[in-house]
């Protein structure tokens, strides 16, 4: 299980590493990102929780999220800056 050891809210951190991955090529364009219960087993989290991460991933662009496939790293173009 990761660690997360931060004053910030749990979704926030599990988020941070998440994105990490993807911006950092970790989870390459056209990868499927880590389940809700993959998150859920890794970090330790609730399963709304979990959701939440997904939920802000998706509204920055990161990933595209297809009924039946699941998740994926969306292409470099719909992605957000990084925000401090």
């Amino acid at each position: 299980m990761a660690q997360i050891e931060t004053e910030q809210p749990r979704w926030r951190q599990v988020y941070a590493v998440i994105s990490g991955r993807i911006r950092s090529g970790e989870i390459d364009v056209g990868e499927r990102v880590p389940s809700l219960v993959d998150l859920t087993a890794e970090f330790g989290i609730a399963n709304a929780t979990a959701q939440k991460v997904v939920r802000q991933l998706r509204a920055d662009g990161l990933i595209r999220t297809e009924p039946g496939i699941g998740s994926k790293v969306a292409d470099r173009e719909y992605w957000e800056p990084e925000t401090a």
